[in-house]
């Protein structure tokens, strides 16, 4: 038997609830972290954006600032660290996230799924000599990583 839509909320709501009474006394709760991208058009106008790609208005952040965590990515900067983990085959920490939050979905042109689901993957493969860095690296979901390296049949 299906449910509807309602149904199948009323059941998310009453099993947040569920999971909510389970947290041990004195236990740390979850923080809230904003990624919001900005740039110079963010200065000269009056919106920023999130992450995800929703635009906002600067001042609709403000009332989660002190309990959140903003993260502040600067791309070639000066005091920003280029190449973290060149020696490494898999990107991860700064770097990973770095190119996370500069691309935002799959590489592929007809994919939008977002790079946090995805693998991140190196434009020239590591075993063609290719380094772990932020230039060389991009989103790619399960499906197009894969697909990339299967062998194409002859014309």
């Amino acid at each position: 038997m299906a449910r509807t839509a309602k149904q199948r909320r009323a059941d998310a709501l009453v099993e947040l609830a569920r999971r909510a009474m389970a947290t041990p006394a004195g236990s740390r709760l979850p923080e809230p972290l904003f990624s919001v991208l900005v740039g110079y058009e963010t200065f000269a106008g009056r919106t920023c954006e999130l992450a995800g790609g929703t635009v906002v208005a600067p001042g609709s952040l403000v009332r989660w600032l002190d309990e959140a965590w903003v993260e502040r990515v600067v791309f070639d900067g000066p005091d920003r660290v280029k190449n973290v983990g060149v020696r490494t085959r898999i990107f991860t920490g700064a770097t990973r996230r770095a190119v996370q939050l500069r691309d935002r979905e799959c590489f592929h042109p007809y994919c939008d799924k977002v790079a946090e689901e995805c693998e991140i993957d190196h434009v020239r493969p590591w075993s063609e000599g290719g380094l772990t860095v932020e230039d060389n690296g991009r989103p790619a979901c399960g499906f197009h990583n894969r697909e990339r390296h299967r062998p194409r049949p002859p014309p």
